[in-house]
């Protein structure tokens, strides 16, 4: 039995290092603000290159902003584990640009902060921990 566990362990490890890029954790302790108000009912996930999924639950919304592209988007294919990790299609996720002024104003992205315009024109503040 022992054995068993240990061999899937090590499975689970190397599938997390090879799928790095698209595997993205809850952040617990990341705060998300919109025009300089927090947001109570925003969940924040990363993956390993900090790259940024934004869950609205009010409005069941995704917005993702990747660290190569800098333009924020709704992913096309994700799928999620409730409030544990969500899965994208690739590591470069394909997205659909936002609407309005987000769609066309890349995002300001740092080791722990991001900052974007969402589809609404709201400015979007990201704090990471």
């Amino acid at each position: 039995m022992g054995k068993i566990l240990i061999v899937g362990a090590l499975l689970l490890v190397v599938f997390a290092l090879v799928f790095r890029q698209r595997i993205f954790v809850r952040d617990p302790l990341g705060s998300v603000e919109r025009n300089g108000v927090a947001q109570d009912g925003a969940r924040l996930f990363i993956n390993y290159s900090n790259d940024v999924l934004i869950e609205d639950a009010p409005r069941h919304q995704f917005v993702l902003v990747q660290g190569g592209s800098a333009l924020p988007g709704v992913p096309k294919h994700l799928f999620c584990f409730t409030g544990l990790m969500c899965w994208t299609d690739a590591d470069r996720a394909a997205v659909d640009p936002l609407e309005g002024v987000g769609g066309r104003t890349p995002a300001v992205m740092s080791a722990k902060e991001v900052t974007f315009v969402d589809g609404s024109g709201d400015r979007v503040k990201v704090a990471l921990r």
